[in-house]
């Protein structure tokens, strides 16, 4: 599913996120629920009380995948943003209606669970505060406020799958809501990972990560494919990248869009000498699986070949990048 993988691009850091907007708020594209990494499929509104945002790790087809998805033993969570002030007996009526929708009002059933998780519901919710419920594979549905845990429900999966339901069942609280949450995008085919190569011998030389940050394309080294290079550092470069390690530099820096999968006036660092020039990149018109990439001292244009299958491939944490 080409949602799925526009995700796999995206990786969080701490001052320049790439994010998907709803209205005024924003989501990251990918975040981390405990020690589990999970992608943004899809965020809306409902009315004016808050957006809701699902995070998954495994592909969605669209809005007929939301029972699937509500029934699946898998680690999933929501991100909630409050848009207006939500009390402590509002919300526990929207718990329990919410309820009683999903499970055709046979909710009853679950009454132990449905009382421990009022019993962890904030005193009520202020304008723009964020909450996070996450659902641990056979384990439990836990509620954060912002990072910090407010309590856990033992779930069994059946409890699990009524409050998913909530939003993403046959009877949803908002169905236009249920289509933002489960919804596909179009990708962009420049973004992804790439396979670089030694212009004069063709031997691979590392993987880079191209990725948005405010509409301006960057690119990071995930992996350097030489053993030995693996801890290198880039003595030669100049400013913040002085002295960093390689693998996680950021090598490409703001390409602007300049027709149809084609990216200009950008600047390339050159890890073997440290320098800085200018830089272009473009899909190649007879195979988008080659990236054209020319930058000045480069002898030409390089071209990178796009790694299809990502599941060998390192994710690089663009936390430990520095912003720009």
């Amino acid at each position: 599913m080409k949602r799925f993988l526009l995700l796999l691009l995206f990786f969080p850091i701490f001052y320049s996120l790439a994010q998907t907007k709803v209205g005024n708020f924003h989501f990251n594209d990918i975040d981390t629920f405990g020690d589990k990494e999970l992608m943004l499929n899809g965020a809306g509104k409902r009315d004016n009380l808050y957006v809701l945002g699902l995070y998954l790790d495994f592909e969605v087809d669209g809005v007929q995948d939301g029972i699937m998805v509500a029934d699946k033993d898998e680690t999933m969570a929501f991100t909630l943003k409050s848009s207006s002030h939500i009390s402590n007996k509002k919300l526990t009526e929207i718990v329990r209606n919410g309820l009683e929708r999903a499970t055709d009002g046979n909710s009853y059933q679950y009454e132990d669970e449905i009382r421990n998780l009022i019993a962890i519901l904030p005193k009520e919710i202020e304008k723009y505060q964020i909450f996070r419920i996450v659902y641990t594979k056979g384990d439990k549905i836990s509620l954060y406020k912002n990072m910090n845990l407010l309590g856990s429900v033992k779930s069994g999966i059946e409890f699990k799958q009524a409050l998913f339901k909530i939003w993403l069942g046959e009877n949803p609280v908002d169905e236009k809501l249920k289509e933002d949450l489960l919804g596909t995008a179009e990708t962009n085919p420049v973004l992804g990972q790439w396979k670089t190569y030694d212009k004069k011998t063709g031997v691979a030389i590392s993987i880079i990560q191209l990725y948005v940050i405010k509409d301006r394309v960057h690119g990071s080294i995930n992996r350097m494919l030489r053993q030995s290079e693996r801890d290198a550092v880039c003595y030669e470069c100049q400013g913040d990248d002085k002295n960093q390690k390689v693998e996680g530099l950021v090598i490409l820096k703001r390409l602007r869009e300049d027709g149809p999968n084609k990216y200009v006036d950008g600047k390339f660092t050159n890890i073997t000498d440290g320098k800085v020039v200018d830089c272009q990149i473009w899909l190649d018109k007879k195979d988008e699986n080659i990236l054209n990439v020319k930058y000045k001292g480069g002898g030409g244009v390089h071209k990178w070949k796009r790694i299809k299958d990502t599941k060998d491939t390192k994710r690089i944490d663009l936390r430990t990048v520095k912003s720009f």
